[in-house]
């Protein structure tokens, strides 16, 4: 099955929000990931309000499989692993972001992928 065939009962994901709702888009899967156990630790947020970057952080790693199972992604959305600055700042952490809106979830590294920055197929 892939995406755009009759067969493919995922949900697309919208390419952005709404003037309203800048997240909209996003809101489905954080929905999801709440359904399947995980929690939000910190609710969205504008981190640079000169840029308009939105974030909002979860308690446990994405669900890579399922999300994968159950949504279409756009192109401008993307999953990546993130190790720390080289100064030492920033986290180890999993971001799903939107590269065009500026807004993404983040979610702690799973125990089972290396700390480097590298993209995760969607």
């Amino acid at each position: 099955m892939s995406a755009g065939t009759p067969d493919d009962v995922r949900a697309p994901i919208a390419a952005s929000g709404t003037r309203e709702n800048p997240h909209a888009h996003l809101d489905p899967i954080v929905a999801a990931e709440l359904s399947w156990g995980n929690r939000i630790t910190k609710d969205w947020h504008i981190v640079d309000y000169h840029f308009g970057d939105w974030l909002l952080t979860l308690e446990k790693p994405f669900h890579v499989d399922r999300l994968r199972e159950t949504f279409v992604f756009p192109g401008t959305i993307r999953l990546g692993t993130y190790a720390r600055h080289s100064d030492g700042s920033g986290g180890v952490r999993m971001c799903l972001g939107d590269q065009l809106n500026l807004m993404g979830i983040e979610a702690p590294l799973p125990r089972d992928l290396p700390a480097v920055n590298a993209e995760i197929e969607l």
